[in-house]
Formats: C-alpha cells, sequence, structure tokens
C-alpha cells in the first residue's frame, strides 16, 4: 500500500537497535562526530579515542550513536567503503542483574556473534599462513606442505602481547565453536593461550582487549583484519544511579579496555547528565583517560526537527525517478510543522511515532488516496483524538 504513496517502505520504523540513515540535529555535531570516527582507522590517525556524549533526556543521543554504528556497518559492506570496521552498540551497561564489566563483556561477544568471530579467525589465519608461506619461500622450502614450524615463526612476529589471541583465532579457523564458547565464558580454553576461563572483571578486560587489538593489528606488511573497532554504550547514566561498588566494577573495566588497545579503538558513551554528575561519579582515572572534551547533544529545534523528518520520508522514496523528491509527500509541510510543534519532546522516535498513527489512521480511516497530501486540519484531529 505504501508503493501507491511513493515510498518503499515504512519511513517512521519504532525499533530501538535498528540502522540509522537519517542524521537529526546540528550538521557541525554530525561532522565533528563523524570525524572522530573515521580518525580512529588504521588508514587515518589511528589514535584511540575515548568520548562522552551528553545531554537532556530525548536530546538524541541514542540516535547519534546508531546513526553512527549504521555508517561504519554500511559501509563496511562495500569493497570501495569508508569503513572496514566492527561497531557494537548496546543499549546500557547493564546488561543483566549483576552490573559488572565481566557481564557486559559476555554481552558484546554475543552480539559480536559466532559467525563472525569464525570470519574473523579465518581472515587471521590466512594472513598468518601468507606469512609463513614467504617465510617458507625464502628458506627455499616453498614446496613443503607442513607449514607449521613457519606459522609459529610467523605468530612470533607478533608482539608478545598480541601472540595468545593470535594462536587462539588461528586455531578457531579449524574450531571456531570452541574458541566462541571459551570467549563467551562458557568453558575454559582448551588450548594453552588462556588459562582457565573468561570468569572474572579482570580476565574480561584483558581478553577483550586483546581481541580488538589484534583484529586491528598490522601482520607484516598485510594489511589489518579490521582497520577500528568501535563499542558505543548507551543510557550511562544509570553507572550514576547504580551504587557506587557495582558502577567502579564497570569504570575499572573500561579503564582497563582503554589501556590495552591504544590504536584504532573508539569508545564513546553517552550521559542523559550534566557534566558535574558525570564527574562525580566516574572515577579520576577514567575522566583523564578521555580524549576530548565532553561533547553535548542539544534539543531538536522545530526546524532541525522538520528538515529531519523530510529527509527520512525522502531516503524512502523510489531509487528512479520520484516525482515527490524533496517533498513531504504523503504529508504537507504544515501537517509536519504541525507534528513539530506540538511534540512534548523532539525526539526522532516521538515524531516518528505520531507521524506513524498519522499517516496509518489517514489511509485506514480516512480513506487518504493516492493523489491527496494529509493536511494539518488532519492531523490534527488524528492525533487530538488519540491524545
Amino acid at each position: 500500500m505504501l508503493e501507491q504513496f511513493d515510498l518503499t517502505e515504512d519511513p517512521f520504523p519504532i525499533v530501538p537497535d535498528g540502522p540509522v540513515h537519517n542524521w537529526a540535529g546540528r550538521t557541525d555535531l554530525k561532522e565533528d562526530l563523524v570525524d572522530l570516527v573515521k580518525g580512529v582507522r588504521a588508514r587515518d590517525i589511528g589514535v584511540s579515542e575515548f568520548v562522552v556524549l551528553h545531554g537532556e533526556l530525548g536530546a538524541g543521543k541514542s540516535h547519534a550513536l546508531r546513526f553512527l554504528k549504521t555508517l561504519i556497518d554500511d559501509e563496511s559492506s562495500k569493497a570501495d567503503g569508508e569503513f572496514n570496521s566492527l561497531a557494537l552498540y548496546v543499549e546500557r551497561p547493564r546488561v543483566s542483574n549483576k552490573l559488572i564489566f565481566l557481564e557486559l563483556y559476555k554481552y558484546i561477544i554475543r552480539i559480536l556473534g559466532r559467525e563472525t568471530l569464525q570470519e574473523y579467525c579465518k581472515k587471521v589465519s590466512e594472513r598468518i599462513h601468507e606469512i609463513a608461506t614467504e617465510f617458507a619461500k625464502k628458506a627455499q622450502l616453498g614446496h613443503v606442505k607442513d607449514l607449521s614450524s613457519f606459522e609459529q615463526a610467523a605468530i612470533d612476529q607478533c608482539k608478545a602481547n598480541d601472540r595468545s589471541m593470535v594462536r587462539l583465532l588461528v586455531r578457531g579457523n579449524s574450531d571456531a565453536a570452541k574458541v566462541f564458547d571459551f570467549l563467551s565464558g562458557n568453558t575454559k580454553c582448551d588450548g594453552e593461550e588462556y588459562e582457565g576461563k573468561v570468569d572474572s572483571d579482570f580476565m574480561a578486560a584483558k581478553v577483550l582487549s586483546d581481541l580488538f587489538r589484534v583484529l586491528t593489528h598490522d601482520f607484516d606488511s598485510k594489511s589489518p583484519v579490521l582497520e577500528s573497532v568501535y563499542l558505543f554504550i548507551d543510557e550511562s547514566e544509570m553507572l550514576a544511579e547504580a551504587k557506587a561498588a557495582d558502577s567502579e566494577l564497570v569504570f575499572n573495566g573500561l579503564r582497563e579496555l582503554i589501556n590495552g588497545v591504544p590504536y584504532r579503538f573508539g569508545l564513546i558513551l553517552s550521559f542523559s547528565a550534566a557534566t558535574a554528575l558525570i564527574e562525580a561519579v566516574m572515577p579520576n582515572h577514567l575522566l583523564k583517560r578521555m580524549t576530548r572534551l565532553y561533547v553535548e547533544v542539544p534539543m531538536l529545534t522545530d526546524d532541525e526537527a522538520v528538515d529531519f523528518l523530510r529527509a527520512q520520508i525522502n531516503f524512502f522514496r523510489p531509487s528512479e525517478g520520484s516525482a515527490h523528491d524533496g517533498t513531504f509527500y504523503p504529508f504537507t509541510e504544515e501537517a509536519i510543522r504541525y507534528v513539530v510543534e506540538n511534540s512534548n519532546t523532539l525526539t526522532p522516535r516521538n515524531l516518528f511515532i505520531d507521524c506513524k498513527r498519522i499517516l496509518e489512521r489517514a489511509i485506514r480511516r480516512y480513506d487518504l488516496q493516492p493523489d491527496q497530501t494529509i493536511s494539518a486540519e488532519l492531523a490534527e484531529k488524528i492525533l487530538g483524538g488519540l491524545r
């Protein structure tokens, strides 16, 4: 039915963790954040960044983080894309009953997933095999089928604190299930790379930093598996609301993670709190590791919200020759402005909810036809009846 209104699909998805293709808010803020994530890449500056976003509840911090994740994910899927990177978005630091870094780590491994890990194991193994083959050729033993000794020499070329994870991932190319079970904290390591299970905050921070560091490691002259890794943790204000002893465990784990990945890693935390409160709850050892001043996400203005909704609608136009490109169709501009001016808080989610209600009700109850548009009067009648 939406095709009749020059839309390929629903332009107002109400999915908390879905992709976000359109920026909402200040253009200069968008440019600063995009520059930040690009700067973490191997081809750019490559130094790790730790940044805190803050702003009022509903200002659009979650939208901003998911926009960055979508940007990184979309470009990663293209052969000539801007990114060859991993972006992980965590809705909140509490992911289980226990507020500890170990549980956060396990959640990160789960959303990374077995298939993605297997792909990374394969790529690390390929790079080690390529280096081993070159070593064999230099030793005039290129014809030898068993390259295990040369592969060990290739691993030994890595930095000492990277070798355990490299060996583990190389083994994972042939048995990813066991490696994933170990990384998930379910079983002990079945090799000599790590002792025991990932069952403490310290072990979790060490293993996660080892993984991120190796995935972005330059293997001799070979390109890294990933140019950069990003971890976006939303709703971090809950750390301010938790017991100090609990939040300290998470903060300590993040500190060890930052210490363990000095290059090609981006960590962004978002807080719905003033900077004074953030500084009151975040330990000094972590505050000192911030690489930039606090980044404020201001509330949307009416004009910014209108421009955002227009861009959102037009993102879902047919790819070829839409007669309505750049317009608000099937809404009038006045209808969109009514929604914006009568929203309690100008968050993308709230705007989507109201626009979705109006569009669906206009079609089903008021028999909106493809040659008609939704007026401000109709929008007011629909929203007024729902509130």
